[in-house]
């Protein structure tokens, strides 16, 4: 019976795989590493070939980070600084390193959860703060600085635009708010906001002044909800102006039982200038593909399965996109990757049998059970022309707690 499994490559410019050779998607490396548990992770690869992945510890005061200098054998735990120099998170992380090996960690304060998913604080659980590390040196050594203080700061993201400057947004239920530094993080400019309502569900670079922003209904952690508000917008001015994109497909926001797990809605453009999205319709998860920055729309069924599909994550890998989802629930729950190949009229997947993961309830309770371990899990392009992929461990009564690094290549055959 044939399966899929999370990793699509969408392999736009390489028209000569279609209908000539045969090709797998394979694991070439698997790594556990058992430390501290890593939700919702992000990697980043450094201009001198190390690996660098985050993910949150809901307990932790100071934000987590590992390197890797084997191609992922191996990691150890960066020394970011302390709280008191302001490396302060415990929830939604994101990463990014520059071209001339600069990092940008990016870190949310999040209330600390009890077993009831109750804030042990007594508040509203709720995002609190934004905080940026910035290091010029590998990961020796950080400085830090507060990007916001709010009530309800949720989902910050980062990347950097063509001309080098540098984006984060986020929102905290009042919209979706916009920073720029054009000094290498040095000092930031708040800019109007992308959008007065809604999330900041995913940001996107291109290699054509492009950006484009997500904005979804659910703000501020889930305590938000702005219906109606469901787009994207554009800017190919590097973040000076924007407008709105009506999206392709269908999508049920209500928050009820038995409607698709949402959260992270991911966008990207490839090297040409396509403009991609994902999502999920309940068993059919679609790809939506633009050539004029979303004034038209073509869709592609992606996977189409028994089980629902959800929290599907985009990365460009030049005119390639990479993009991993999760489907069923329970011990029906599998983690998929997929390599996609695109004609003009037609798709190819090259695909990895679905993972049955060591990810379970995030607390003890009588009810534990498989989960998905967070509402998104990455991918990347790696230097050596490889993909990496992260996802948490999360056993906590098996006392098994940290991440899985995954190394893939397309093998022909």
């Amino acid at each position: 019976m044939a399966k899929r499994i999370i990793l699509l490559l969408i392999l736009c410019n390489q028209v000569g795989l279609i209908g000539q050779n045969r090709t797998e998607l394979i694991i070439k490396n698997r790594i556990d590493h058992l430390e501290s548990l890593a939700r919702e992770p992000m990697i980043a690869e450094h201009p001198n070939g190390s690996l660098f992945l985050t993910g949150f510890k809901n307990d932790a005061d100071v934000p987590q980070l590992w390197r890797s200098t084997d191609q992922g054998k191996n990691w150890q735990a960066v020394d970011v600084g302390t709280y008191e120099m302001g490396a302060q998170g415990n929830s939604d992380v994101d990463i990014f390193i520059d071209g001339e090996g600069t990092i940008y960690f990016l870190n949310m304060t999040f209330s600390k959860l009890m077993g009831d998913n109750k804030s042990s604080e007594g508040d509203t659980p709720k995002g609190k703060q934004i905080n940026l590390g910035i290091s010029r040196d590998g990961g020796h050594t950080w400085k830090w600085q507060a990007i916001s203080k709010n009530d309800y700061d949720d989902r910050p993201w980062i990347t950097a635009s063509t001309n080098g400057d540098l984006h984060i947004i986020w929102n905290d239920g009042k919209g979706v708010h916009h920073t720029i530094s054009k000094d290498k993080g040095e000092t930031w400019m708040l800019r109007p906001k992308i959008h007065h309502k809604g999330g900041s569900s995913f940001l996107a670079h291109g290699s054509r002044n492009q950006l484009v922003v997500r904005v979804t209904p659910l703000s501020a952690s889930g305590n938000i909800f702005h219906k109606g508000t469901d787009l994207a917008k554009i800017s190919l001015d590097n973040g000076l102006t924007w407008k709105d994109i009506q999206l392709p497909g269908t999508r049920n926001w209500a928050v009820e039982e038995n409607m698709v797990p949402r959260w992270v809605e991911p966008m990207a453009f490839d090297e040409r200038g396509n403009l991609y999205t994902l999502w999920s319709e309940g068993t059919v998860l679609k790809l939506g593909i633009s050539a004029d920055h979303g004034e038209n729309w073509r869709e592609e069924i992606i996977y189409k399965g028994g089980h629902m599909a959800y929290f599907p994550y985009l990365e460009p890998m030049g005119n390639t996109l990479l993009c991993t989802w999760v489907s069923g629930f329970e011990e029906d729950l599998r983690h998929h990757a997929a390599a996609l190949s695109l004609s003009e009229t037609e798709v190819f997947a090259h695909e990895l049998q679905p993972q049955q993961l060591d990810i379970w309830s995030r607390f003890v309770t009588e009810d534990y059970q498989r989960t998905n371990g967070g509402e998104y899990f990455p991918i990347i392009p790696l230097s050596n022309g490889n993909i990496g992929m992260a996802t948490p461990v999360q056993n906590k009564k098996g006392k098994r707690l940290g991440f899985t690094w995954w190394e893939l290549e397309l093998n022909e055959f």
